[in-house]
């Protein structure tokens, strides 16, 4: 825990700790929406053009694949971007489902 500098007032770090968590926070929640929304709008214009749901994710795990190639070596957790994976799989199962 921080203490106060040498002026006595208290070691603004943890404010800053905060705002940058709610601004890490904030980035991935607002990706993550994004992500969503664009696999809601790919799966539900495929099934529109008559793909089945097969075809869909087969599709998916393709762009995955593709795009967790390209970002090998960067800083990111391999099991982050496994459980992404699979996220996006399972979305695209329930918006399939879903009746209009």
């Amino acid at each position: 825990m921080s203490g106060p500098d040498d002026d006595g007032t208290p070691n603004s770090l943890p404010e800053e700790l905060d705002r940058a968590l709610r601004r890490a926070t904030d980035r991935t929640l607002s990706a993550l929406t994004a992500l969503r929304k664009a696999v809601r709008k790919h799966v539900q214009d495929e099934k529109d053009s008559g793909a089945t749901l097969l075809e869909i994710e087969l599709e998916l795990r393709e762009i995955i694949a593709r795009v967790l190639e390209d970002a090998e070596g960067r800083d990111s957790i391999d099991g982050e971007r496994d459980t992404l994976a699979a996220q996006m799989i399972k979305w695209s199962e329930g918006f399939y489902k879903k009746k209009e």
